[in-house]
C-alpha cells in the first residue's frame, strides 16, 4: 500500500500536471481560458505549496490537510458556478466578458483579433465532451475524497 507520504507525491504530481496541461492548451494550443479558469487554477498552486510542505515536513499535520480542503471545496463552488453558466443556469456576470488588461483601445483590438475575448459560456475546448469546468468538478470531488481517506486512516 502507498505510504501518506507516496500518495501526496503523487498528488502534487497530478496538481503539476493539470497546471502544465491547461497552460498548455492557452498558450501553445492558443485556446484562451476565461476569467473563470484563470480563478480555477489558484487552489491548485496554493494547494501544490502546501504539499510541498507536507511532503518536506516531519510529522502529518492534519491542519493544513484541512487547509487544502478548504482550497478544494472553493475551487468546486467555482468550477460548479461555471459549469451552471456553461449549461445557461447561470447568468454571466461582467467579470465574465471582461478579459486580461485593457488599457486602451488598441488592447482591445488586439484581444478581439487574437480570440481572446470569450465569455465563461463559450467552451471551446473539451476532453470526452466534457468542458474543463466539468473535468475540474469532477477531479475536485475526487481529491476531496482522497484527502477525507487520508485524514480519516492516519494517525493522530
Amino acid at each position: 500500500m502507498l505510504s501518506y507520504k507516496n500518495i501526496l507525491k503523487l498528488l502534487l504530481l497530478i496538481n503539476i500536471l493539470i497546471l502544465t496541461s491547461v497552460y498548455y492548451i492557452e498558450y501553445v494550443m492558443n485556446i484562451y481560458a476565461c476569467i473563470l479558469c484563470k480563478y480555477q487554477r489558484i487552489p491548485y498552486f496554493i494547494i501544490s505549496l502546501l504539499l510541498i510542505y507536507l511532503i518536506t515536513s516531519k510529522e502529518v499535520n492534519k491542519k493544513i490537510i484541512y487547509l487544502i480542503i478548504f482550497c478544494l471545496i472553493i475551487n468546486i463552488g467555482l468550477s460548479f458556478y461555471h459549469i451552471g453558466i456553461e449549461q445557461n443556469i447561470f447568468s454571466e456576470t461582467k467579470a465574465c466578458k471582461a478579459s486580461g488588461s485593457i488599457f486602451n483601445q488598441e488592447d482591445l483590438l488586439k484581444q478581439f483579433k487574437s480570440n481572446q475575448i470569450t465569455g465563461c459560456a463559450d467552451v471551446k475546448f473539451s476532453i470526452l465532451g466534457m468542458s474543463l469546468s466539468s473535468l475540474n468538478f469532477i477531479m475536485n470531488i475526487v481529491f476531496l475524497a482522497i484527502y477525507a481517506f487520508i485524514i480519516k486512516n492516519e494517525k493522530k
